[in-house]
């Protein structure tokens, strides 16, 4: 049998002290008292459990023990509603995740936030789980996906993503060539945002110094 949830009738959290659970239990006996709602069943039916809460939950020993049912049917309930992932399902995860950020300004994107999420999509128990389903159209699928959400983040960030996804590139050599590419290619264009201010300062002094140069010959 399940529990009635006396902290959500009380309207309290599970920390709340003894002083809030009377002044709650005080506010709302007299918003729901029969005697101030005309004799309404609805209401006596809500002052009643209102006042079993009440006694429940302001005697420490009813109260632990409540607590410790209330924990026991929680982990429970987890257990139950518990279901391990298919692969096909992290795949989902995945394209609906790159769905999103393809509709994002890059400018503006939160590039920790997309790096931890992509993170959690490699977690050990779905890569195993990619992996052991033995099917390489859904590791090769998965792995684009992952790429194409990584295209937005530095290289130190993709390339420990491409490290974690060479574990499902089994023995296609084309898809170890993909991963490297990309991880390539994001090795360049992360030294080049770093070092173009660089290089154009370098650029625009060579030009001033040929023009000077060309100037003082006329």
């Amino acid at each position: 049998m399940l529990l009635k949830d006396y902290y959500k009738i009380l309207e309290l959290s599970p920390g709340a002290t003894i002083a809030d659970i009377k002044k709650s239990f005080r506010r709302l006996a007299l918003l729901y008292h029969p005697d101030r709602n005309f004799g309404s069943n609805v209401h006596e039916a809500k002052f009643k459990e209102i006042k079993e809460a009440y006694e429940v939950l302001s005697d420490a020993k009813q109260r632990q023990e409540y607590n410790s049912r209330r924990r026991e049917q929680s982990q429970t309930e987890k257990k139950k509603t518990y279901r391990q992932p298919t692969a096909q399902i992290i795949l989902n995860e995945a394209v609906e995740f790159r769905k999103k950020i393809t509709a994002l300004d890059p400018a503006r994107m939160n590039r920790r936030a997309l790096y931890h999420h992509i993170q959690h999509l490699l977690a050990i128990q779905n890569i195993l789980i990619v992996k052991h389903t033995n099917d390489p159209t859904i590791s090769a699928h998965f792995i684009d996906e992952i790429l194409n959400c990584s295209r937005f983040l530095h290289f130190p960030q993709v390339q420990k993503i491409c490290d974690q996804l060479t574990q499902l590139a089994g023995t296609d050599n084309e898809i170890y060539k993909k991963i490297y590419q990309f991880s390539r290619q994001s090795r360049i264009h992360t030294y080049w945002d770093k070092y173009k201010f660089l290089a154009a300062v370098i650029v625009a002094f060579i030009l001033c110094i040929l023009i000077y140069l060309l100037s003082s010959k006329f």
